[in-house]
């Protein structure tokens, strides 16, 4: 009888290769699976929020104002036509600015101490009719920014009012604190390099402080950003209505101004269903039309890309997670594919006008509101915005 023989070498070798490609692409697969249930969680805890947003709402009669790294009040910006560095429009500028990170978890969960208004995470006192405690009819600090010594003291009883919370914390992790320096009593201006965005600790980390203002983070450890349409400074409860005039101190022309969200670039869509698709443009005092600050249209009367979308039009607030790449470019809905755009900075974070043509530094020579162009270079793909996730509410 014939003796069996063994395999070959090449028979080994193609065995080995037709295996390790089935390796290859079960990982592909295990982490394409693992990132799509990372999109959901965040989808649904966004979601959440903006249903603890309209809560919020519904008891107070105003949405959450924002607040900067410190937990102060960012004032709202009177719209302007002027044009300011680089020649963009000043107001578009700063809008591009104007989102918390610390404002979800203030209004939505009230985390901080009983002095601060807080009961840490169980609800908060109510914030008044300015929604910042009192803080802008109070002293207030630098520049009109409502700080968090300026809050009134309780007038109706020890702990006053208690209201909420409103958002469920089902899971200890979507909860981290900002940086925090101790001695100042400030964020500490500390950046993640592989975010552009403040950095985030969670307990157990040796940075992290109890007392640092707290932010809630997506699936990727990343902090959410809120939004919300632009209102007449110190007073949340009210919306410029669709026709508003400002005052004509830039132009001599009169003009209308309608705030939208369309303003804020990085909510804009990457892909846009044609029936749902609209344009939005920001006249300047000289007569040009802004869509955003991306390179398209240079040179002539309509510039940048104006696509967005009737939805986000018509919302009044909003959340942002940067995604999978944990990036968000500021500056426009999408650079030209295939380019790098290193002469536009990305936002570090947002605090109050002051000093400088509106442009406030911390203290720790880090910029909180950046500006289109700048010394500080960050380079930005096309596919920065690509994954980012928005839930918009009306």
């Amino acid at each position: 009888m014939a003796l069996r023989r063994g395999f070959t070498l090449v028979e080994i070798l193609v065995t080995i290769g037709i295996i390790v490609v089935l390796i290859g692409l079960l990982v592909v697969a295990a982490g394409g699976a693992r990132q799509g249930a990372m999109r959901s969680t965040t989808g649904m805890r966004m979601t959440a929020m903006s249903q603890a947003t309209t809560r919020f709402e519904a008891d107070t009669g105003y949405l959450p104002p924002l607040l900067d790294n410190d937990r102060a009040g960012i004032p709202a910006v009177e719209p302007t036509r002027l044009s300011g560095a680089g020649g963009y429009p000043k107001y578009l500028e700063v809008i591009q600015g104007r989102y918390s990170y610390t404002t979800p978890a203030e209004y939505l969960l009230g985390y901080g101490g009983v002095e601060d208004d807080g009961y840490e995470g169980l609800g908060l006192r109510r914030p008044g009719q300015d929604g910042w405690w009192d803080a802008s009819l109070n002293d207030v600090g630098t520049a009109g920014r409502p700080e968090l010594s300026d809050r009134r003291p309780r007038q109706d009883g020890p702990r006053g009012e208690v209201i909420g919370p409103y958002l469920e914390l089902d899971d200890p992790d979507m909860l981290g604190a900002l940086g925090w320096d101790v001695d100042a009593g400030q964020w500490d201006g500390s950046i993640d390099p592989a975010t552009g965005q403040p950095a985030v600790y969670f307990p157990g980390d040796a940075n992290f402080r109890f007392e640092a203002p707290k932010v809630i983070v997506d699936a990727w450890g990343t902090p959410i950003r809120y939004y919300r349409v632009n209102h007449p400074p110190g007073q949340p409860r009210v919306q410029y209505p669709a026709d508003y005039q400002p005052p004509q101190a830039d132009t001599g022309t009169v003009w209308r101004y309608t705030p939208s969200l369309s303003e804020v670039f990085a909510l804009r869509p990457w892909e846009i269903e044609p029936g749902e698709s609209v344009n939005y443009w920001f006249t300047d005092s000289s007569g040009v039309k802004w869509g955003d600050f991306g390179p398209l249209g240079a040179g002539t009367e309509l510039l940048g890309d104006p696509s967005t979308t009737s939805s986000l039009t018509a919302s009044r607030f909003g959340f942002l997670s940067a995604g999978a790449n944990r990036r968000v470019y500021d500056w426009a809905r999408r650079d030209e594919p295939g380019e790098s755009i290193s002469s536009l900075r990305n936002w570090l974070g947002d605090h109050a006008e002051g000093g400088n043509e509106g442009w406030y530094d911390d203290g720790v020579s880090v910029q909180w509101l950046g500006r289109p162009r700048s010394s500080q270079l960050v380079t930005v793909t096309e596919e920065a915005n690509a994954d980012n996730i928005v839930e918009l509410g009306q």
